[in-house]
């Protein structure tokens, strides 16, 4: 009866704990003499794009901070467009890690302030990016993961003439190999069907 419930991504300790991700990132790079130029998270309730973005502005204060949604999920861009933290009915996506309706109120301050950018991709594009980790380097990523990937390889982020690496957060393996190897095979059916248009 004396329970606390604390949200998974809207709790100021969550959103610090997360930015110890991007402390790390800033203290990695500086030790070895290098700077960012473009920090690319998926965003969904906002905790881990909170935290990193945090980290990653007082470290670097000219890196470009973008975030990434499912085109159907996509609150935190439909918020930065109205200025508001937009509610959405149903977001829906293969990316079941993203599909907060809104984001968090504690999030949503530091985001308005810290991120750059925000752009979505389709669930194609993400599976043909989980299919490429998976062929290029052998990493087997849930979709909510794969996102951050699947902006670049898209060309979805705006790479500009920033000098400096590019970080993404690549986060999480949580999903059934029957379900993961569903969607590779997906993904190259997709893939030969536009080979051959």
């Amino acid at each position: 009866q004396r329970a606390l419930q604390a949200s998974p991504y809207d709790d100021p300790f969550v959103i610090a704990g997360n930015g110890v991700g991007g402390l790390e990132i800033v203290e990695e790079l500086k030790r070895n003499g290098r700077r960012i130029s473009h920090f690319v998270c998926a965003v969904s309730g906002g905790g881990l794009m909170a935290g990193h973005a945090l980290a990653i502005a007082h470290g670097f204060p000219d890196a470009k901070i973008i975030g990434v949604e499912p085109d159907q999920a996509d609150d935190f861009r439909q918020s930065r467009i109205q200025q508001r933290r937009v509610r959405l009915p149903k977001p829906t996506s293969i990316c079941d890690g993203l599909l907060s309706y809104d984001v968090g109120e504690n999030n949503w301050p530091i985001l308005q302030r810290l991120v750059s950018d925000s752009v979505v991709c389709t669930d194609p594009q993400t599976k043909s990016a989980m299919s490429w980790l998976y062929r290029a380097h052998g990493l087997r990523t849930e979709p909510s993961g794969a996102i951050t990937t699947a902006a670049l390889l898209e060309g979805i982020v705006n790479l500009d003439d920033n000098v400096g690496d590019i970080v993404i957060v690549l986060s999480g393996r949580n999903i059934d190999q029957e379900v993961f190897d569903r969607y590779l095979v997906e993904s190259r059916a997709s893939d030969s069907s536009c080979s051959e248009s």
